[in-house]
Protein backbone atom coordinates (compact mmCIF):
# COMPACT_ATOMS: atom_id res chain seq x y z
CA UNK A 1 0.00 0.00 0.00
CA UNK A 2 1.01 3.69 -0.73
CA UNK A 3 2.22 5.82 2.10
CA UNK A 4 -0.42 8.66 2.85
CA UNK A 5 1.97 11.98 2.49
CA UNK A 6 -0.70 14.45 4.64
CA UNK A 7 0.08 15.73 7.80
CA UNK A 8 -1.99 16.06 10.69
CA UNK A 9 -2.09 19.46 12.68
CA UNK A 10 -1.73 19.16 16.57
CA UNK A 11 -2.05 22.11 18.95
CA UNK A 12 0.66 21.93 22.02
CA UNK A 13 -0.04 23.73 25.15
CA UNK A 14 3.26 26.24 25.76
CA UNK A 15 2.25 27.46 29.18
CA UNK A 16 0.49 30.85 27.76
CA UNK A 17 -0.62 29.92 24.32
CA UNK A 18 -0.50 27.27 22.09
CA UNK A 19 2.14 25.96 19.30
CA UNK A 20 1.18 23.92 16.07
CA UNK A 21 3.05 20.98 15.47
CA UNK A 22 2.74 19.04 12.13
CA UNK A 23 3.51 15.25 11.92
CA UNK A 24 3.17 13.06 9.25
CA UNK A 25 -0.06 10.78 8.53
CA UNK A 26 1.31 7.20 9.60
CA UNK A 27 4.09 8.50 12.40
CA UNK A 28 3.61 8.99 16.44
CA UNK A 29 2.02 11.73 16.99
CA UNK A 30 2.96 14.67 20.25
CA UNK A 31 0.90 12.45 22.25
CA UNK A 32 2.90 9.21 21.64
CA UNK A 33 -0.37 7.86 19.58
CA UNK A 34 -0.32 7.10 15.83
CA UNK A 35 -1.31 10.47 13.75
CA UNK A 36 -4.17 9.78 11.25
CA UNK A 37 -5.48 12.46 8.59
CA UNK A 38 -8.86 12.73 7.48
CA UNK A 39 -8.76 11.17 4.23
CA UNK A 40 -7.05 7.86 5.76
CA UNK A 41 -9.18 7.81 8.74
CA UNK A 42 -12.51 7.90 5.97
CA UNK A 43 -10.86 4.72 4.14
CA UNK A 44 -12.46 1.47 5.77
CA UNK A 45 -9.54 -0.34 3.74
CA UNK A 46 -6.82 1.54 5.57
CA UNK A 47 -8.23 1.71 9.10
CA UNK A 48 -8.62 -1.47 8.53
CA UNK A 49 -5.09 -2.40 8.16
CA UNK A 50 -3.88 0.10 10.73
CA UNK A 51 -6.06 -1.34 13.46
CA UNK A 52 -4.63 -5.01 12.77
CA UNK A 53 -0.90 -3.09 12.60
CA UNK A 54 -1.52 -1.78 16.08
CA UNK A 55 -3.08 -5.40 17.55
CA UNK A 56 0.34 -7.47 16.57
CA UNK A 57 2.09 -4.78 18.24
CA UNK A 58 0.45 -5.10 21.16
CA UNK A 59 0.72 -8.50 20.77
CA UNK A 60 4.28 -8.56 20.37
CA UNK A 61 4.55 -6.01 23.41
CA UNK A 62 2.23 -8.55 25.48
CA UNK A 63 4.23 -11.47 24.42
CA UNK A 64 7.47 -10.01 25.38
CA UNK A 65 6.32 -8.70 28.51
CA UNK A 66 5.39 -12.04 29.53
CA UNK A 67 8.90 -13.64 28.96
CA UNK A 68 10.20 -11.02 31.32
CA UNK A 69 11.70 -9.15 28.03
CA UNK A 70 9.30 -5.64 28.48
CA UNK A 71 8.79 -3.46 24.99
CA UNK A 72 11.66 -3.79 22.00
Amino acid sequence: MERCINEVEYFIDTGIDYKPVLTKCGYTNPYGRIAICDDCENDKEKMRSIRNHEANVKADNDWLTSAGWGEM
